[in-house]
């Protein structure tokens, strides 16, 4: 066997034929066909801290992605893309910081853009069939001042908690729904 594959070795460098370096990546998560990559957590991680930061959470913002572009029709506006990124920008310390993390990461502004108009799709989702349909009562606000007698807040500020709470476990059921009827592999070692 080791003869075979030195003479077949030996064939290809004596006829000449170059083989290009090829960079091969970790896939560690297949979701309905797509692959998703390290590079693809490891770029989340550092320009979407609050996003993605575990394979599951790569793969949960990949099925509402996926839900997105099926559900909301027109993509984000550009404003709203540009708008995002200046913020997101503005994260590092100065541009030469910023070009740097974005060669680092293998990333043009483009690609960069790309991955924003991606978050945003995902947000746009969340805000049209989730939080749109989140509705906080009277009731419930009194209820959260008796729980929280030590709390002086107003009662927006409480209603802002109160949608959040509601909006994660909504969110948490979407998932779990969305999940349940998706094809997906884990590959993480």
């Amino acid at each position: 066997m080791r003869s075979l594959v030195f003479g077949i070795t030996l064939l290809f460098l004596s006829s000449g034929t170059a083989f290009p370096a090829v960079v091969a990546e970790q896939v560690v998560a297949i979701v309905n066909g797509q692959l998703l990559f390290q590079s693809d957590l490891v770029r989340n991680q550092i320009f979407f801290k609050e996003e993605p930061n575990t394979v599951q959470d790569l793969i949960h913002h990949k099925l509402l992605l996926l839900e997105a572009k099926r559900f909301i029709l027109s993509p984000p506006e550009e404003e709203e893309v540009d708008l995002s990124f200046k913020a997101l920008q503005q994260q590092f310390p100065d541009e030469t910081a910023f070009n740097n993390v974005l060669k680092e990461t293998g990333l043009t502004i483009e690609g960069l853009k790309r991955e924003i108009m991606d978050h945003v799709w995902v947000k746009k989702l969340i805000r049209d069939r989730i939080t749109f349909f989140i509705f906080i009562t009277d009731q419930e606000v009194a209820h959260y001042y008796e729980q929280h007698q030590e709390i002086n807040e107003g009662e927006d500020k409480v209603r802002a908690i109160l949608e959040k709470e509601k909006e994660a476990i909504k969110i948490k059921e979407y998932l779990a729904r969305i999940t349940s009827q998706a094809n997906i592999e884990i590959n993480v070692r």
